[in-house]
């Protein structure tokens, strides 16, 4: 009878911990925050356009995409135009917050606010020739090295991109 009762513990014990096990394990998950840029982990990561492993910071970048009612997952890319290609194939995704790397310094720029450079002799991994800066004067700098080096702000790189690649 002793040894009934012990396994009738055990199993109340059972039943009141898998439960618990069950919300730590959840907790342990990958939260994704809508106003944090991603760690990428260059030489390993994939782009989610191109499928090519990311191997160049200075013109990563990443999206931030609102799957469900605050479920954020990551999008991660190795070129600016890759990151616009993606976002103009999935017109169904909301998109919450955009992310490229500052060519000098490889910070992380909110997209909207960064300078863009455009050239064709800008050697990016997918050879859209786009690349970031924090500041307009950087980029100005930056594109005095080209003989076609354009310095547009976010919304003129959209169109840009949108004029030549769509």
């Amino acid at each position: 009878m002793r040894r009934k009762t012990i396994q009738m513990a055990g199993r109340r014990w059972l039943w009141l911990v898998l439960p618990l096990l069950g919300l730590l394990a959840a907790g342990c998950g990958s939260r994704v925050a809508p106003n944090e840029p991603p760690e990428i982990v260059y030489g390993e990561d994939v782009c989610d356009q191109c499928n090519m492993i990311i191997s160049d910071d200075r013109f990563a970048a990443a999206a931030v995409v609102e799957e469900a009612p605050g479920d954020y997952a990551y999008r991660l890319f190795d070129d600016i135009g890759d990151m616009l290609a993606y976002r103009e194939e999935h017109p169904d995704l909301d998109f919450v917050t955009l992310w490229v790397h500052d060519y000098n310094t490889r910070e992380w720029l909110d997209a909207a606010t960064a300078a863009y450079v455009v050239a064709v002799e800008i050697r990016s991994p997918m050879a859209y020739g786009f690349a970031a800066f924090a500041t307009p004067e950087a980029a100005v700098a930056f594109a005095q090295r080209f003989p076609d080096g354009q310095v547009l702000t976010w919304e003129e790189l959209q169109q840009y991109f949108v004029d030549r690649y769509r």
